[in-house]
């Protein structure tokens, strides 16, 4: 308990970098195309919360989670986003007012899945970074597996409720009430699905990996993983994929256990994934077990592994600041949002091209490996 508050009270000092300067929001005469995916965006960056309840698949219960969206608008002032009354976010403007959607069909979305222990708003640059494109970002928080609520050992029923949020964030958001200012607004034939860390796992449930059942039995026998039940493990006797979800951007993770050697093949057919060279999550493993997909593997020289999250310093040792937060930041939300547009929005511009299809690079830092299917 004395270590957690003690984290809790370094975390707390952690303020979120600040939006370069103010842009005016983009008319109907500019081609959200041709926005710099290096550059901030010509939005500032809204936040607000809300919260959704939906049945699970196992018995009678109901689960009720918080659903955090960061958003465009033109908003210059205000108060700061705070995440679980702690994380002050300088870049985001709390119930901000909405800026109008760039494309005719609406907002295109990024849903993301925090890590282990973790909160939605962990990864908030990205998010920002995203609204400031005229994306929506959309993260729930995974209740049982927060900052505050997770136990000593995972339940089963961690790895099942994750991609359900997933799925049960991006049905709340396409069922907003009329009066919400987002209502019918989204735009879900272009879903990107990201995760930092242990939503890592989650990306790629939501992607369509299949579970290897022996494997996680297994490790419910050794008490690895707690409170397994067989009504539970029927749930990965199929995958539980949201097919919303166009590619998967998988970030600072290499847990795949639960699929075991194959059960990655029947995921999306495109993937980003993203690590950083001081942080040993397994990432080479990960690509080695990869078949039958196009992977993009963007290994940051010097990333740690709150470069996805908080920043890149955060949590690390001494040799993590030699990539200080901003340029790992720059280095990070570029290629996602590049990879979004060219794989999501079909984007061919030279700027989005040149990185994805690596003609381009946007920092001598980030390696570059693409394996194809």
């Amino acid at each position: 308990m004395l270590a957690r508050a003690l984290l809790v009270a370094f975390m707390a000092t952690i303020v979120f970098g600040c939006v370069s300067e103010n842009s005016e929001a983009p008319t109907a005469t500019i081609d959200p195309a041709t926005f710099g995916v290096t550059d901030v965006g010509p939005f500032q960056c809204g936040h607000r919360a809300l919260e959704t309840t939906y049945a699970l698949p196992v018995g009678s219960a109901k689960r009720t989670i918080p659903v955090h969206i960061w958003y465009p608008t033109k908003a210059t002032e205000g108060t700061h986003s705070r995440y679980r009354g702690i994380f002050l976010d300088s870049v985001a403007w709390e119930d901000a007012p909405l800026a109008p959607s760039a494309w005719p069909k609406g907002y295109p979305v990024l849903v993301h899945s925090h890590g282990h222990m973790g909160f939605a708003g962990n990864s908030a640059r990205l998010m920002c970074h995203f609204a400031s494109h005229g994306w929506v970002a959309v993260a729930p928080e995974h209740v049982g597996n927060t900052m505050s609520d997770t136990p000593p050992v995972r339940p089963l029923a961690i790895y099942y409720e994750r991609p359900l949020d997933v799925s049960a964030a991006l049905d709340f958001m396409a069922a907003l009430p009329l009066q919400d200012p987002l209502s019918g607004l989204l735009d879900f034939d272009h879903v990107a699905a990201s995760g930092h860390s242990f939503g890592t796992y989650t990306a790629w449930a939501v992607g369509g990996a299949s579970f290897d059942r022996p494997t996680i039995e297994a490790q419910c026998a050794s008490g690895e993983v707690a409170s397994c039940t067989d009504a539970e493990l029927a749930l990965f006797d199929a995958p539980l994929a949201d097919e919303r979800a166009k590619v998967i951007l998988p970030l600072a993770g290499g847990k795949h256990d639960f699929y075991g050697k194959n059960g990655l093949e029947s995921t999306k057919p495109t993937v980003l994934l993203m690590s950083g060279t001081l942080d040993p999550v397994g990432a080479d493993t990960l690509v080695a077990d990869i078949h039958k997909v196009d992977v993009t593997w963007v290994d940051v020289d010097g990333g740690c592994h709150q470069l996805f999250g908080l920043g890149n310093t955060v949590k690390g040792g001494p040799e993590c600041s030699a990539l200080p937060d901003e340029e790992g930041f720059a280095v990070v939300n570029p290629w996602i949002l590049a990879y979004a547009r060219y794989h999501v929005l079909g984007e061919r511009g030279l700027e989005v091209s040149g990185i994805v299809e690596g003609t381009t690079s946007v920092s001598s830092r980030a390696k570059v490996t693409h394996k194809m299917p």
